[in-house]
């Protein structure tokens, strides 16, 4: 079983890397590739099933559920970030995203390595709401990353066609008002998991008594994470924030988000180390 889950990691990790250089190809040639357009999302499905394969037997190996060790969730959120755009790309007209979401695939899959894979445990919490509080975020920054990919895709659309210098990778881009959608949609199907996941954290919150400054750190950036969504889906419907002021709150609450995930990391390889 171990061999599987090394085997598996390393030719996915060379599976997302190849998808991430036909994505790039594609995006950059003046003319396009139709080989790497056809190409790229299917190399990052490859990568997908193998990458699920490399979960499911390493955590059978280790028999540690995935979704409550740090370095399995770590790895399953790029998971659920490459099953999602895999999905989605031709329904919400999300090819150029490809060349972030492979990207990132790749760095969580090679980055959870480095973050132990010891199994969580709270005291006096039901196991089977920590699963559900794990799921629900980190199906939520899925929706949550890729939505935060459209808004950025969304201000290089934008500021090309206000200076009026077109090039050819901003001709590649789905039209702004098709972004700006896409990017709202993804936002409405994220909240409501990341919604759960907040009520479940503060409940768990509740159980662990006096939290440390690391801990009341990672607690506001997740907190400030939901606020912003819910701040752009408010605006949008009261006020009829579109378009920039939707694609910056969204990229304010990514960076929110990857903040935290990276304070995991750290806390993580500095016990271990």
């Amino acid at each position: 079983m171990e061999g599987i889950a090394t085997a598996a990691f390393y030719l996915g990790a060379a599976a997302y890397a190849a998808a991430t250089i036909l994505f790039f190809l594609d995006l950059a040639r003046r003319e396009g590739s139709t080989t790497a357009a056809a190409s790229a999302p299917v190399a990052l499905g490859i990568g997908a099933v193998l990458h699920a394969a490399h979960v499911v037997s390493a955590s059978l190996f280790s028999r540690i559920c995935p979704v409550e060790s740090l370095h399995f969730s770590l790895s399953l959120s790029a998971l659920i970030l490459a099953g999602m755009y895999l999905i989605l790309r031709t329904r919400f007209r999300l090819q150029a995203v490809g060349a972030v979401v492979a990207p990132l695939a790749l760095t969580f899959l090679i980055g959870a390595q480095f973050v132990g894979a010891e199994q969580s445990s709270i005291t006096g919490v039901s196991r089977l709401l920590l699963i559900l509080h794990i799921t629900a975020n980190l199906a939520g920054v899925g929706f949550f990353m890729l939505a935060g990919a459209a808004g950025a895709f969304y201000l290089v659309q934008e500021r090309s066609l206000k200076e009026k210098r077109p090039t050819w990778l901003t001709a590649k881009l789905p039209p702004l008002d098709a972004l700006d959608r896409t990017e709202h949609r993804l936002l409405l199907t994220g909240f409501p998991l990341l919604t759960l996941g907040v009520v479940t954290g503060g409940f768990f919150a509740s159980r662990l008594g006096p939290a440390g400054g690391a801990e009341l750190l990672r607690a506001t950036l997740g907190y400030a994470t939901w606020i912003l969504l819910a701040l752009v889906l408010v605006m949008r419907a009261a006020a009829g924030w579109r378009g920039r002021r939707s694609a910056y709150g969204t990229l304010a609450g990514v960076l929110c988000v990857t903040t935290v995930i990276l304070l995991y990391v750290i806390k993580s390889t500095g016990a271990s180390g």
